[in-house]
């Protein structure tokens, strides 16, 4: 298989998968208290659908022999960066929101090429903050983690 129709393989299969996401998340069911509300279980699927579905088009209907786009970019750090999003995913039930918050922005910057820990360290810890406070005033409940079941 030459690497022309390997990468539209890939694009189809995105596409599909895409479609398919797209259709289920009609199916996902919204507590009454969201009916009027704008944004819901259903907002995030419906919005990322089509866009995947628009983006595999177009690397579906590329012409062949274009610029390899992904030549130049930072792997490594695009690679740790998705690294760092999956040990939030399992470290937030464990230490919380804020706590853990603050440690995937202070890690992702210092992948990013932030290196000065008097500058990576409070904005980190004060936008995990920050994004704690705007929960709080939305009454959206965050867990604390470890620390909330100390107190």
């Amino acid at each position: 298989m030459t690497r022309v129709n390997a990468e539209r393989l890939v694009a189809l299969l995105i596409l599909l998968f895409s479609l398919a996401y797209f259709v289920l998340a009609f199916g996902i069911k919204l507590p009454p208290s969201s009916d009027e509300t704008p944004f819901s279980a259903r907002t995030f699927p419906l919005v990322l659908g089509p866009l995947a579905m628009a983006l595999s088009l177009a690397l579906l209907l590329k012409p062949p022999g274009g610029e390899d786009v992904g030549r130049g970019l930072a792997w490594a750090r695009a690679l740790g960066l998705v690294g760092l999003m999956a040990l939030y995913a399992l470290a937030i039930d464990r230490l919380g929101f804020v706590v853990t918050s603050a440690l995937f922005l202070a890690a992702g910057f210092y992948v990013l090429g932030e290196r000065r820990m008097k500058v990576l360290l409070p904005i980190a810890a004060t936008t995990a903050l920050a994004f704690w406070t705007m929960f709080t005033l939305l009454d959206v409940q965050l867990d604390w983690g470890i620390f909330g079941r100390m107190f």
